[in-house]
């Protein structure tokens, strides 16, 4: 099944995170899960980061990405049915998957910054 010098254990990966959203394969492993859990909740968390006086999630509280992610008109792009099931899948609470991945991109934001302006 390998192409574009791919293992199948990446193909499976990129493909099960658009489960029962564009295909039928379920995430399997943790990082299959968590890449699902996280992928509609990151657009979330960028979108709420962009109306932020600091344009940044590094600050942003649990209790302010609550709030966003129970309006319905907000980002209203990012399922919020998915990053439920993909808590779900994980075997976590909604609030523990809303403060983790706010945790990760916090961490990983200034790098990212510099990597974009450098593309630009």
């Amino acid at each position: 099944m390998s192409n574009a010098h791919c293992s199948d254990e990446l193909i499976h990966a990129v493909c099960s995170h658009g489960y029962g959203i564009c295909c039928d394969i379920v995430p399997e492993h943790e990082m299959e899960k968590i890449l699902y859990a996280t992928d509609e909740l990151s657009g979330l968390i960028g979108a709420a980061a962009k109306l932020r006086p600091s344009k940044s999630c590094s600050d942003m509280k649990v209790s302010s990405l609550k709030k966003k992610f129970k309006d319905k008109t907000f980002a209203s792009g990012c399922s919020r049915n998915v990053i439920r099931r993909g808590a779900q899948i994980l075997g976590w609470e909604l609030d523990e998957l809303l403060e983790r991945t706010l945790q990760a991109m916090g961490v990983c934001e200034d790098n990212l910054k510099a990597q974009l302006e450098n593309l630009l």
